[in-house]
């Protein structure tokens, strides 16, 4: 555990952390769809993440209490892959991600025991089923990608490095993350 510091009213969320190899893969690919994509924004490898809970705006006791959830909940996740290219929110496009499979379920499992004990600890309700992914880019409102192709994106097995709570920190250039605590695996 390391990299806590705490403040009041922090935007915060807990991912899983993938090797840098498959981050750097996941970008170059992204950076190749961007050369002819315009107002596409790549995320660089060093922000990329898989998602397990988006908690919001939280406060120091919360976050205490967020991290002994974390804590409570991790383990081990294997058998993870990159799976197949797709635009989310599927009703307006935004976001590029790579769709993560999980052929042994243990993320999924993961995420439904920090689900329940966040839920437990602090009352967050998750608002939609759970779809693990990689965000690879992100582009302005209006954006329509029908018609757009997208290229096989890189196939690579791998397991979790570590499940790290983050704070988010919007900046106008994209999003700045702050690890608060991880738990390498």
């Amino acid at each position: 555990m390391k990299g806590r510091r705490q403040k009041q009213g922090q935007r915060v969320f807990v991912a899983l952390d993938p090797p840098a190899e498959v981050c750097s893969e996941a970008e170059a690919w992204a950076r190749h769809i961007a050369r002819s994509t315009e107002n596409l924004r790549v995320v660089p490898a060093r922000n990329s993440h898989i998602t397990l809970a988006f908690l919001g705006e939280r406060d120091e006791f919360e976050i205490e209490e967020i991290i002994g959830v974390i804590a409570e909940t991790t383990g081990p996740v294997s058998g993870l892959s990159l799976g197949a290219p797709a635009w989310l929110p599927k009703r307006r496009p935004r976001n590029l991600v790579i769709d993560i499979h999980d052929d042994r379920d243990e993320l999924t499992a993961l995420q439904a025991r920090l689900a329940r004990g966040l839920h437990e600890s602090i009352g967050w309700k998750q608002d939609r089923p759970y779809r693990p992914h990689l965000t690879c880019a992100r582009t302005g409102r209006g954006f329509d990608p029908v018609g757009l192709r997208l290229p096989v994106s890189p196939s690579i097995a791998f397991e979790a490095v570590s499940v790290t709570l983050y704070s988010s920190h919007l900046r106008p250039e994209g999003a700045e993350y702050e690890v608060l605590e991880r738990f390498d695996q």
